[in-house]
């Protein structure tokens, strides 16, 4: 009878730390999961329309920042511009600039983080041919790695031509 006693101890005492290595197990995954770093700031693209957009500008604040190439979609006055933004934007504030050809239409929008994953955008602002839609700017601050490989902000922007 003892020996039965102690063959149920020793099944229960493995059990226990089977339990307890699959705990540690899952919260060391889960923490590693979590602060894997992103990808770098230059490298994250929105879609317009379906179309992938790079950054237009990747610039540490107070620098002077090279401009790249802005993309151009054909929105018409009827057409709507669907802008979507990946997790690594719309987790943070983010916003949306739209120009127009009469700038007493140009407006921004601003979102918090994760209140918006997308946003559509007319155009045309009245819906009439006129004022039509000419730009559009997302723009954040993301962390990224400097030369040195430092953690830095940046702002970065997509810009979209709505020819």
């Amino acid at each position: 009878m003892a020996a039965k006693r102690k063959k149920n101890l020793i099944q229960f005492l493995i059990l226990i730390v089977a339990v307890i290595a699959v705990v540690a197990g899952s919260i060391a995954f889960q923490n590693w999961w979590n602060s894997r770093p992103g990808p770098e700031p230059d490298q994250v693209t929105i879609k317009a329309n379906g179309q992938q957009i790079k950054p237009y500008m990747v610039c540490e604040p107070g620098v002077d920042c090279p401009e790249g190439e802005v993309p151009q979609i054909s929105v018409g006055a009827d057409d709507t511009l669907k802008i979507e933004v990946p997790k690594d934007i719309y987790d943070h504030d983010w916003s949306v600039l739209k120009i127009y050809d009469d700038p007493a239409a140009n407006s921004q929008q601003y979102f918090k983080s994760h209140e918006a994953k997308e946003v559509e955008i007319k155009g045309s602002a009245d819906g009439e041919p006129r004022p039509r839609l000419v730009v559009v700017e997302v723009s954040t601050v993301l962390i990224g790695h400097d030369a040195a490989g430092v953690e830095t902000p940046y702002t970065v922007v997509w810009s979209i031509n709505a020819a």
